[in-house]
């Protein structure tokens, strides 16, 4: 009676194995979560959570990425999930002239800008200057700046392109018998939370009305 060696049989296992790709699965954390409910009643209480933290008058005018509804939903549950007109958020910005890149440094020194100009006191007219504005930021003199071998120009350049945007050409003046080559004049009555910012950063802020200054 003729016998099979063992190792004959344990590598006709070894090549069945590799054959008929015996392979292990791992349940992930989601469908240890989902166990016992279906995708409509997962997606469901998806939905009816982020609905429970929905507010139309603080949703974020820039939207996030979209992605189309998987096959298989019902007209019915769409119908739940889709507000109505009224009780919708504002439109998102698209308008092709809000596609630009801008300047971190500018949008906060416009930022400063506009916080300096709100503590001017609306009853009398004023003349700024950047440094008067860099100062005040800071607490760096920007004399003492140079002297000490320093600069500050390109955070005055920021700064004067600032107060161009909202006062226009500066002009040479004294103040305190102290010369200041770039002043801008700030009228009487003059309140900074109703101009509209330079930089789009912040005119997204300022239109919300959740700008600072």
């Amino acid at each position: 009676m003729a016998t099979t060696p063992i190792s004959g049989v344990v590598a006709t296992l070894f090549f069945c194995a590799i054959f008929l790709g015996v392979t292990t699965t791992v349940p992930t954390p989601f469908e240890k979560v989902g166990k016992g409910k279906s995708d409509l009643e997962r997606q469901r209480e998806i939905e009816e959570f982020l609905r429970s933290r929905f507010n139309k008058d603080h949703t974020p005018r820039v939207s996030g990425d979209s992605r189309a509804a998987p096959r298989g939903v019902r007209m019915n549950a769409l119908d739940s999930l889709i507000l109505g007109d009224e009780e919708r958020a504002k439109m998102p910005v698209t308008k092709d002239k809000y596609l630009v890149r801008e300047n971190p440094h500018l949008v906060q020194w416009e930022r400063e800008t506009r916080k300096f100009l709100r503590k001017l006191n609306p009853a009398h007219g004023h003349r700024v200057s950047a440094a008067m504005v860099y100062e005040w930021a800071t607490g760096i003199n920007v004399a003492e700046l140079y002297a000490a071998g320093g600069t500050a120009a390109a955070h005055l350049r920021k700064i004067n392109q600032v107060l161009g945007h909202y006062f226009g050409k500066p002009y040479m003046t004294y103040i305190l018998g102290r010369k200041v080559p770039k002043a801008y004049r700030v009228p009487p009555g003059w309140y900074v939370v109703r101009h509209r910012p330079m930089t789009l950063s912040l005119f997204h802020e300022w239109s919300s009305k959740t700008l600072e200054a």
